[in-house]
């Protein structure tokens, strides 16, 4: 099994449709895999400017620290977004009500992205026929007004 993202770090504009390509090899396709989207929030920011393009220092070092988990997940919100198998999709609560799907096999089709749909999104495939490899992959999302 295998989980890519093909553009880890997005920036999209409020209100307007994100999709994120996340794609997956599987050497058993039957039974079809289940695909789980989880959202999480940036990790909380100390003493920085709150700019999570431009923040510390000049090779992104800092952006990366901040936005890709050097913090507790205890110290962030986590939330399902979605699943998928087969052909049924079921959203996660906060997401019950938007235009929120899981189109193709594992692209997350977000729209329109609001202020609170920065942060990083887990795309995580699960299969019980092919359990070798790695089976998730993350994608980046800042929202931008």
């Amino acid at each position: 099994l295998q989980v890519a993202i093909a553009d880890p770090r997005r920036v999209a504009l409020l209100f307007q449709p994100v999709l994120l390509r996340c794609r997956f090899q599987t050497a058993a396709p039957e039974p079809p895999p289940v695909v789980t989207w989880k959202y999480k929030s940036f990790c909380p920011q100390t003493g920085s400017s709150g700019n999570l393009l431009g923040a510390g220092e000049a090779d992104g070092s800092a952006t990366a620290q901040v936005a890709t988990g050097d913090c507790p997940d205890g110290a962030r919100t986590i939330r399902i977004v979605a699943t998928k198998q087969g052909a049924t999709v079921t959203l996660g609560d906060y997401y019950r009500g938007r235009a929120v799907t899981i189109v193709g096999g594992a692209e997350l089709s977000l729209g329109p992205v609001a202020w609170g749909d920065s942060g990083l999104y887990v795309c995580t495939v699960t299969s019980t026929q092919d359990l070798q490899g790695n089976n998730e992959a993350v994608a980046e999302l800042v929202v931008l007004g």
